[in-house]
């Protein structure tokens, strides 16, 4: 989970180094225009055998410069770009895809939101086997 935020918050840094990403809520000093990534409610269902699917929804908040003349606009193309710039992500376990994006502009805020699904193999717990057995025979 960690590593997906971790490679979202890189890919933004690298598509707009110019814009701080933060990840944690911040009282004071949030300078703006920024990204803001939250990690919503993940969940993970089972599928065959030692098969799991997990699920790892994000918003990403962009909060445009105070001063723009024209906000929303900015909002709006800034969801373009984010539509192909976060798609493909890349973090330290492996690739993910983006899927079920969508945005919405509340309050003169970007919320783009984006999903990260990925299976994961669970490891086989070890059998138990047969211990030793002790035979009798004879005749009656």
């Amino acid at each position: 989970m960690q590593d997906i935020k971790n490679a979202l918050i890189k890919r933004l840094s690298l598509f707009l180094p110019e814009l701080p990403v933060y990840d944690e809520s911040v009282e004071q000093g949030m300078q703006q225009p920024c990204f803001f990534v939250l990690l919503m409610e993940s969940s993970q269902v089972r599928e065959v055998n030692r098969r799991y699917k997990r699920f790892h929804p994000f918003d990403v908040h962009y909060f445009p410069d105070r001063a723009a003349a024209a906000p929303r606009e900015d909002c709006e193309l800034m969801a373009e770009r984010l539509y192909s710039e976060i798609e493909y992500i890349r973090g330290a376990e492996g690739g993910y895809r983006g899927t079920g994006m969508r945005h919405e502009i509340v309050d003169g805020v970007l919320h783009f939101f984006v999903q990260y699904n990925f299976h994961i193999l669970r490891e086989r717990e070890p059998e138990i086997k047969m211990q030793t057995m002790t035979e009798r025979s004879g005749i009656k």
